[in-house]
């Protein structure tokens, strides 16, 4: 007997039906991520989504991984004080100084003397408070209590499970679809080769 022999539609619908079976395998799997939201009962056992039913654990572990891996308290007080930020307080400070020392001085000292007067405790200020901005923000790093791990557990505890669902598959739509995809593809060659196993069983031996 030779391959013609094999009926073409069993030929067929092996693999079609293996990819149909692989596709709708995965997008369930992919559904239960999210669905269903509250716990049901069917035949004694309780089905939930995955993250419905873990979405604490999930908040604190996204919270713990934000907080010692992403943005650790020190870097993220460390980017807040750029170069940039100190020059930008120095200058805000130094024009303070100088509108203030300006309304306060007696209107009848001559404006060329508040002037000089304002500008020198301005430049003063200039030079003098780097250094203080420095010192403060080091003793802001060692003491402030900032528990970023709380407050992204806190804030993913707050959403309701539509926004998350929805946080979720706007970041990884693509995937997940890859995912329901590659179960097609996969139940596909799984088709092929019980095809192949078929038609060795049953003409293999008359090659």
């Amino acid at each position: 007997m030779r391959w013609e022999q094999l009926h073409w539609g069993q030929a067929v619908l092996m693999p079609v039906t293996g990819a149909f079976i692989g596709w709708l395998t995965n997008w369930m799997a992919v559904r239960l991520i999210f669905r269903p939201h509250r716990p049901v009962r069917v035949l004694g056992y309780t089905i939930q989504g995955v993250v419905p039913r873990r979405r604490h654990e999930i908040a604190r572990l996204i919270g713990r991984v934000v907080e010692e891996e992403l943005l650790p308290k020190k870097h993220l007080l460390g980017s807040l004080m750029t170069e940039k930020m100190t020059a930008e307080i120095v200058r805000s400070v130094e024009e303070a100084v100088r509108l203030r020392v300006m309304d306060k001085l007696p209107a009848w000292l001559p404006f060329n003397l508040r002037r000089a007067a304002a500008d020198l405790l301005a430049e003063q200020v200039k030079k003098e408070l780097p250094l203080l901005v420095r010192q403060l923000w080091g003793r802001l790093e060692e003491e402030v209590d900032l528990s970023l791990a709380a407050l992204v557990e806190e804030r993913i505890n707050g959403f309701s499970l539509e926004q998350v669902e929805k946080i979720i598959t706007a970041v990884a739509a693509r995937e997940l679809k890859h995912i329901e995809y590659l179960g097609g593809v996969l139940g596909f060659i799984i088709g092929l080769l019980q095809l192949g196993v078929l038609w060795f069983a049953r003409y293999g031996g008359h090659l």
